[in-house]
């Protein structure tokens, strides 16, 4: 049966309830018992299980989340690395928002077009007391052009006096031909040989055997250098040694610091960064063969002995270009160094997810060093940054503001270089002002180079950027020492990913020329060499001043 006070089950012939101890029968004053499908209160009771359930879940996700994320939040590695991570991130993006054309794609398609000048529009007269404008519209100029997939090449070399050409260089390639041309000079002749057949020529031609193995194309040349230097392995080769220089140090945090940010106070936490020596070693190594890859130095010989040179002559060659390679000594100077830091020790500080700042003290070759990179601290991450060192004492500084990702609109940048090596030339400072604004259709760049006190160089002109050009007009360039302008000048680049192909008229192989052919050559480059020496001594005559004249030949 059921008990009437609790519901429980009890036996029939029970006078007590065994759970609640009620008396068998009705209880006086007490509500009959509505059975177990309707308990008092019954609906709330489900409701709040459910409640309780639901929030027991949303405890144990927070809790994994909790778990997880503190891996993150209680490694100082990686802490660290994130910020660096980010702050890259961030440079990055500012440089992206320049929307400057990819070049670089430009000569991994072996497709590019190039040309520059540079003219004087005015000197001072002052300066030696006579009249020097008729220097004005001397220039000179380069261009050239490159298109791997044509197999074609153009460089030329000019020198300009207003509307008259002084003079004009040209050297051109067609696959396995290379000819040279200058107007004043060979007239509208091309001169050339051709590369893979040249060793045999010059045998055939004066009996000497030594060239003969000489042989070569440019473009396979071309194409060989490029095999050997992938820009994007070089890139990963270098990508893999950060990451193995990074996975060998160690890292612990030291506190908060409070920095001075390029003028913003802020409060930032302290990692104690050590990369050990001989991580040091392997990424000096790593770095240096990177570099080297860069440099071509260590492809010379192997050309060479592709082109089919007498060893004996590369040999010289290569000893020669050993002097001229900078990045032997580069290595010599990195170990070195290594060797007399040891285990190198930073401090890194964070703030806001960023790297702040990264500080260095210690002795190297027995100078005492403290070196320190402050980055942030302004209203945008990339806005400012600044670099203080000091050697034994003396100290230099460079710091740049502005706004370097444009977000603005216009891009700025003012950089201020000062120290000890200045005051002892009687300098303050090196100032640089860059303005850049996109949008503008006229004179949106501008760019002052100063010495206060000593002089500037100050240009302003049009620099226009799309994804297949750039342009860059600089109309105005002015130079002034101690006040006074020297000169202007004016200049222009352009650069783009459209090659075109310069005309090699009436080409001529020298190797298959006869002797009178060859006798008749060199005369006439002779007498057209007179003829153009004879004219410009006329043309400087006619529009030069007798005292200028006079002081440019003696």
């Amino acid at each position: 049966m059921i008990c009437r006070n609790c519901g429980n089950e009890m036996r029939e012939d029970a006078r007590f309830c065994p759970h609640c101890g009620a008396v068998n029968g009705e209880i006086p004053g007490a509500a009959p018992y509505a059975g177990p499908e309707a308990p008092v209160g019954g609906g709330k009771k489900k409701k709040t299980g459910l409640i309780i359930g639901i929030a027991a879940a949303v405890v144990v996700v927070a809790a994994v989340i909790v778990v997880m994320m503190s891996g993150l939040f209680s490694n100082p590695k990686k802490q660290v690395e994130a910020a660096f991570v980010k702050s890259a991130a961030d440079y990055s993006q500012a440089e992206k928002a320049l929307n400057l054309p990819d070049t670089a794609q430009w000569q991994k398609d072996q497709s590019i077009s190039q040309r520059m000048q540079l003219e004087l529009k005015s000197v001072n007269s002052d300066l030696i007391g006579y009249d020097l404008s008729a220097l004005n519209g001397l220039g000179v100029g380069f261009g050239a052009d490159f298109s791997g997939a044509d197999r074609t090449m153009s460089c030329e070399l000019a020198a300009r006096w207003g509307e008259e050409e002084l003079i004009n260089f040209w050297i051109k390639a067609e696959d396995d031909e290379l000819y040279f041309n200058s107007p004043q000079l060979t007239g509208g002749t091309h001169y050339g040989v051709n590369t893979e057949t040249f060793g045999a020529d010059i045998a055939k031609m004066s009996g000497d055997d030594s060239m003969k193995d000489v042989s070569f194309n440019l473009f396979d040349l071309v194409d060989t250098v490029l095999e050997k230097i992938d820009p994007e392995k070089l890139e990963q080769d270098l990508k893999e040694a950060n990451k193995a220089l990074w996975e060998a140090a160690k890292v612990k945090k030291s506190g908060a610091k409070t920095l001075d940010l390029n003028g913003t106070e802020t409060k930032t936490t302290a990692y104690r960064v050590t990369f050990p020596q001989q991580s040091l070693e392997d990424y000096a190594d790593a770095l240096v063969e990177v570099m080297s890859a860069m440099s071509y130095y260590d492809l010379y010989e192997e050309v060479y002995q592709s082109m089919g040179m007498p060893q004996d002559q590369i040999d010289e060659i290569m000893d020669t270009l050993e002097e001229l390679d900078p990045y032997s000594a580069l290595a010599d100077s990195l170990d070195d160094a290594i060797a007399e830091i040891g285990d190198l020790e930073l401090e890194v500080c964070l703030s806001g997810g960023y790297v702040s700042a990264v500080l260095y003290e210690g002795e190297i070759d027995g100078s005492d060093v403290a070196l320190a990179l402050y980055l942030g601290g302004g209203a945008e991450y990339v806005d400012d940054l600044s670099l203080e060192l000091e050697i034994d004492g003396v100290s230099m500084t460079v710091k740049s503001t502005g706004d370097h990702g444009g977000k603005s609109g216009v891009f700025t940048d003012k950089t201020t270089v000062k120290g000890d090596p200045l005051k002892a030339a009687s300098l303050s400072s090196i100032n640089s002002e860059l303005r850049y604004e996109p949008k503008k259709s006229g004179d949106n760049f501008s760019w002052k180079l100063s010495i206060p006190g000593a002089g500037s160089l100050d240009m302003t002109g049009q620099l226009t950027a799309e994804t297949d050009y750039v342009m860059l007009g600089l109309e105005d360039i002015t130079l002034k020492v101690v006040g006074m302008e020297i000169c202007s000048l004016s200049f222009e680049y352009y650069a783009d990913c459209h090659p075109g192909s310069a005309a090699v008229e009436d080409p001529k192989i020298i190797t298959q020329m006869d002797e009178q052919e060859l006798m008749a050559m060199v005369l006439d480059t002779q007498q057209n060499a007179l003829d153009w020496a004879n004219r410009m001594e006329q043309l400087f005559a006619s529009r030069l001043p007798a005292e200028l004249l006079y002081g440019m030949m003696y």
